[in-house]
């Protein structure tokens, strides 16, 4: 069984006063698509897509909107020994991207689509065409 711990990457955490540009400058020299707000209301995430959508697409200035104001509020988050299965479960039923993951009750990470993409697929290639040293 291969753990949510197992194929999770680093989180990131900004400040809910930061504006959306400067989130979304964060985000790009990361080279992440998403962070994670602590805002009044609870945890929160950022990503890219609340951006497009929130931002972007309606013509509002970014430089003048809060992390805050855009945060999707509450996040559903997955503990560290669950199942990637379960993950999957998850994202496919609440169409969701990423999750925060956590272990006694604290942040620890974060998994994606992506993260699942990059241990299945690899496997799946293996599998299939019988390559022994196949890398990605």
């Amino acid at each position: 069984m291969v753990t949510v711990r197992e194929i999770m990457h680093q989180h990131t955490f900004v400040d809910s006063e930061l504006s959306v540009k400067e989130v979304a400058a964060i985000m790009s020299q990361k080279k992440i698509g998403s962070v994670l707000v602590r805002t009044p209301k609870g945890l929160g995430i950022l990503s890219e897509r609340d951006i497009m959508t929130k931002i972007v697409s309606v013509g509002k200035d970014p430089a003048k909107i809060k992390a805050r104001d855009v945060t999707t509020v509450p996040v559903t988050t997955i503990d560290a020994s669950a199942d990637i299965y379960e993950a999957c479960h998850i994202f496919t039923d609440s169409d969701f991207r990423r999750l925060p993951v956590v272990e006694k009750g604290e942040i620890i990470g974060i998994v994606t689509t992506r993260d699942i993409a990059r241990h299945f697929i690899p496997k799946i290639i293996k599998d299939t065409y019988h390559f022994q040293d196949f890398r990605f």
